[in-house]
């Protein structure tokens, strides 16, 4: 189990994860920069909204990445059917 303590506006948590491809520190740094950039475009904006328009965009990244992890599944699958299929025609 890796766990980190970090400080986010004053205030300290501290966040385990039991996967051990989850790398926890990684983890917090993605979400302070997509907070840091809401305070840059946002400045004056309440702390909580900030957090709540940081977490919509990681929302939006995470739909993102996973449409295109889909679009690549489906590239290798079909891919991958295509080159068994030649040499299939080939060996037989």
């Amino acid at each position: 189990m890796t766990q980190i303590k970090f400080n986010f506006f004053g205030q300290i948590y501290e966040l385990k994860a039991d996967d051990p491809e989850v790398d926890v520190k990684e983890v917090v740094e993605y979400v302070e920069s997509k907070v840091r950039e809401q305070e840059t475009s946002n400045k004056g904006l309440a702390s909580h909204k900030m957090v709540v328009l940081a977490m919509l965009n990681i929302g939006k990244d995470y739909i993102l990445l996973r449409d295109q992890l889909r679009e690549l599944k489906e590239t290798v699958v079909s891919k991958t059917n295509r080159l068994v299929a030649k040499i299939d025609s080939v060996i037989d």
